[in-house]
């Protein structure tokens, strides 16, 4: 009996400390996926390209998730999660950043900048929320529940309103002084 104590013990360590990697792998993920999203909406200049970009970070982000927790991207809802999270991101600050970002850059000079600022912070709160909602959601569950993953994504939302707001615009400012020493 001793012995399978030991065994249980050592398996739970084993897996509270395999959890803790993947939570740690995961939220590198979307750190870095976070910045790219960033540096692709100031990088793209005419209209609609920003789209395609982030759509394309986007889904590599997923899959980058999924792999990490080990979950078939097939088995994900995105459209069902997608449509859910958009009724809640259209009522909310990013969808107003984007839109005002896209109109700032409609003025030449300072606008454009300010705009193109706006916009980035704005891609990257979503991209931020988006990242750590589904990180969230694959560390306590095993399988994909658009439901709950909107509700964790609101929840995610509000928290980086409050908190993470700042350290994107830090991040796109260091992104838009990295872009301006690389040219």
């Amino acid at each position: 009996m001793r012995d399978t104590a030991v065994f249980v013990l050592a398996a739970s360590y084993l897996d509270k400390a395999e959890a803790e990697q993947r939570n740690n792998k995961a939220n590198e993920t979307v750190n870095q996926y976070t910045k790219r999203a960033i540096v692709g909406s100031m990088a793209a200049v005419s209209p609609g390209t920003d789209i395609i970009v982030q759509a394309y970070l986007g889904t590599s982000m997923v899959k980058a998730i999924c792999e990490i927790y080990h979950v078939p991207v097939r088995d994900f809802d995105i459209d069902t999660f997608l449509k859910l999270v958009q009724t809640q991101v259209g009522k909310s600050i990013p969808v107003i950043l984007a839109i005002a970002g896209n109109g700032l850059k409609a003025f030449p000079g300072i606008g454009t900048l300010a705009g193109g600022l706006v916009h980035a912070t704005a891609y990257g709160l979503i991209f931020d929320t988006l990242g750590k909602t589904l990180v969230r959601t694959l560390s306590t569950r095993s399988d994909f529940q658009p439901a709950a993953a909107a509700r964790v994504f609101q929840e995610t939302l509000s928290e980086n309103l409050e908190k993470g707001t700042t350290d994107l615009i830090k991040t796109v400012l260091a992104a838009k002084q990295k872009q301006k020493l690389d040219n």
